[in-house]
């Protein structure tokens, strides 16, 4: 072992070179070494966590993050570590740094520390003026008689009490730390003076910078009016409250010095920066499930007056949907009717201080195309009333009332295998025109450090849902929904993202205004219901393809006669009678998968994110747990999907490119096809008799017509993957954002 001196000259000698493998702490108690780490530069050579699973475990060395060792830097080190104990009483600390060099050419080095006995606390006492009886709370220490003498600490108290005196009135409080150690003791004296001048009142309020926006305006956004009593948080509070209206680039709330007439009274300065008016967006962006998506906005960012916003915006999705539908880009977009080009276009208005400072009022109007790939296409148009209030920073509420009159297309098979509708007239009710009016309240709250990548902080988000006749639905549910994240960083590019999704629904039923008939007790609306799998979900499933599934197939494929042995799958009256078996076709391509939802579900993600090459790109490991239930949780069906993924960043989020893997077997799924009747002579047309020949083979023809009618056959089909392991397994992402 090297003194201190004697280290810094035997490595002025050595290789500037050489890597460090390892530094230890010796001897610390009062702090830990992940602690004394972080104070010090000098570093191990290290691999991110994600790859000292992967490609370090294999004695590979990319990706790795090198230290070299620095005289210099250790010497700062020693100084760094000497002054944070003496910071905490620590006066007596003796720190004597080492280094020893291993066969492979690395050092290793060690600060053995002799903390010594710290300055204790002996008394803490309060003098000058008496705190009056509703305060002395707030003259609660972080720090104790008995504890060591940290000047951080006992710091920090005096800031607290005196930020706890300026917001109860006291707006020239201040507090005076004094500290008494006597010679040859141990043992410190703390006192803190207290001077808490007048009460004070807010003042007259001044208003500069303002060219669009009315003075009346601003000053209804501030959470004070003159002459309540003064608080200090309450100018932050409205430097928030000013920044949430678009028009306001910057904004500043704080004492005017320079007006102060009286000790008792605080004059307030405002002061404001203006953004433009008007304000033109557009963007874009490509991902499996949509294909390419375009959207724009304009917007009007102090529409008469008062900050008041007026917003026109447009949407368009699955633009190119079907000529890239077979490619990796837009490898799970829709199909035929799902593939055409979805729409939203809207016109909103945002009312800044409705009814009081932390609330605003949202109304608008929308029409729009929606569609679900082998689900459903919606069409719809409505109203949209939202009440948004602060609950405080980074918080808010929503209550929100939706009426829609909307349309299902293409979701013939979705509303047989779901509801049971299989007849036209059925059909007809569940997909025709109806109107969906939920009322929903929402509790959000954002702790996170960035909007695109955090890390560090949770997000949570909190919904209800409520439909029924006296909010104006013809569906009745109940829906309810939580969604939170939180995230933690293990250093400075490795970040852990843990994800937890839980939802339920109560469904109700649908008023039949067709038939007059309740029909449909249970029903809960197609875009209601919960979905799973894709980008933003179970990465190892396509997108919705997670939960109940059916299987949809046209009836000629099971009469129709195999070319092998010439014997169809199913004779007609198999069919007729619903016990055709369908199981010989499950590896044919024949069947078409058709999500339909459930009405319970769980999701569960935990990710590894890796920054590298200066941020540039990233890498993710993740696992992703869940399911959607057709109606209650049984979490002994729950699936897991691991995989792994890389990332571009820009400005706006990461480029994401996921791989997962899906462990589901095979599983027995209903099949849905068209029910036959007989063919019946002088009311059929001869060509409605179904062909029964081999592809590309001379037509054969059974005097059997397809009815009208949907029918889920008997006996389900077992559909999936065998089990064991299998490429077909791996489903491949692409996307714009973090998944969470």
């Amino acid at each position: 072992m090297l003194g201190h001196a004697g280290l810094a000259i035997d490595a002025t000698a050595q290789n500037r070179d050489e890597e460090i493998a390892t530094v230890d702490f010796l001897g610390n108690q009062a702090f830990s070494d992940v602690e004394l780490r972080r104070a010090v530069f000098t570093q191990s050579s290290r691999c991110p966590f994600i790859l000292t699973i992967t490609t370090c475990a294999l004695g590979i060395d990319w990706g790795r993050d090198r230290s070299y060792f620095s005289p210099r830097v250790l010497d700062d080190d020693v100084e760094r570590l000497r002054w944070l104990y003496l910071a905490h009483g620590f006066r007596e600390v003796v720190i004597e740094p080492g280094l020893s060099r291993t066969d492979a050419g690395s050092v290793v080095i060690q600060f053995r520390i002799d903390e010594g006995e710290p300055y204790r606390i002996g008394s803490i006492d309060l003098v000058g003026d008496t705190l009056p009886p509703s305060l002395v709370e707030a003259a609660e220490f972080p720090i104790g008689v008995g504890d060591p003498l940290s000047f951080l600490l006992l710091q920090e108290a005096g800031d607290t009490l005196t930020r706890r005196l300026r917001n109860a009135g006291f707006a020239h409080a201040e507090v005076f730390r004094g500290t008494f150690l006597p010679a040859g003791s141990d043992w410190a004296s703390v006192s803190y003076r207290v001077d808490l001048g007048p009460v004070n009142t807010f003042g007259p309020i001044q208003v500069v910078g303002n060219d669009l926006l009315d003075e009346a305006a601003i000053l209804d956004r501030l959470p004070f009016r003159e002459g309540e009593l003064f608080r200090e948080n309450r100018m932050r509070e409205a430097q928030r409250s000013l920044h949430e209206l678009e028009i306001v680039a910057r904004a500043r709330v704080g004492p005017d010095s320079a007006r102060i007439e009286s000790d008792s009274v605080m004059p307030i300065l405002v002061e404001v920066v203006e953004g433009d008016a008007r304000r033109v967006r557009a963007g874009g962006g490509l991902n499996s499930a949509e294909c390419l998506n375009i959207e724009g906005r304009w917007a009007s960012r102090n529409f008469a007056g008062g900050g008041r916003i007026l917003q026109a915006r447009a949407l368009v999705s699955n633009l190119l949907a079907s000529s890239l539908q077979s490619t990796h880009l837009c490898s799970q977009a829709g199909t035929d009717a799902f593939g055409r080009v979805n729409w939203l276009v809207g016109l909103d208005f945002n009312q800044p201080s409705f009814i009081s400072p932390r609330a605003s009022l949202l109304a608008g109007l929308f029409a729009e195309r929606q569609s679900r790939k082998n689900i459903f296409v919606r069409d719809a148009f409505g109203l949209d009333f939202t009440v948004r209030r602060s609950l405080g920073t980074n918080s808010f509420a929503n209550v929100r009332l939706r009426p829609e009159l909307s349309r299902l297309y293409a979701a013939e098979v979705t509303l047989c295998a779901t509801f049971l509708a299989c007849s036209p007239d059925d059909i007809e009710v569940l997909s025709g025109t109806n109107w969906l009016s939920p009322l929903a309240v929402s509790l959000n709250r954002d702790e996170t450090d960035e909007l695109f990548s955090p890390t560090r902080g949770f997000r949570a988000l909190l919904d209800l849902e409520v439909a029924d006749r006296p909010t104006g639905s013809d569906y009745s549910y109940v829906r309810a929904f939580f969604d939170g994240s939180a995230y933690r960083a293990i250093d400075r590019r490795t970040v852990v993202a843990l994800r937890m999704r839980a939802g339920k629904i109560s469904p109700g039923g649908l008023e039949d205004r067709i038939t007059g008939q309740n029909r449909f007790s249970e029903v809960v609306p197609s875009q209601k219901r919960f979905y799973g799998g894709g980008a933003n979900s179970l990465r190892g499933f396509a997108q919705s393809t997670l939960g109940p599934r059916s299987l949809s197939i046209p009836v000629e494929e099971l009469l129709r006669r195999r070319a092998a042995d010439g014997t169809p799958t199913c004779p007609p009256t198999a069919v007729r009678e619903l016990i055709c078996d369908g199981t010989a076709l499950s590896e044919s391509g024949f069947y078409q998968v058709r999500p339909i939802g459930g009405l319970a579900t769980v999701e569960a993600s935990l990710e590894l994110r890796l920054q590298f090459a200066d941020g540039l790109l990233g890498g993710a490991a993740f696992v992703d747990v869940g399911q959607v239930w057709p109606e209650d949780f049984n979490l002994r069906d729950l699936e897991v999907s691991p995989g792994v993924g890389l990332r571009y960043n820009t400005r706006l989020g990461p480029v994401r490119v996921d791989v997962a893997y899906s462990f589901r077997g095979l599983e027995p799924l209903q099949v849905v096809t068209s029910q036959i009747r007989p063919f019946v002579t002088g009311a059929d047309v001869e060509s409605d008799r179904i062909d029964i020949a081999p592809a590309g083979e001379t037509p054969e023809f059974i005097d059997w017509v397809v009815s009208e009618d949907l029918a889920v056959l008997g006996l389900p089909v077992l559909f999936g993957d065998d089990p064991g392991f299998s490429f077909r397994r791996f489903q491949l992402h692409f996307s714009v954002g973090q998944a969470f």
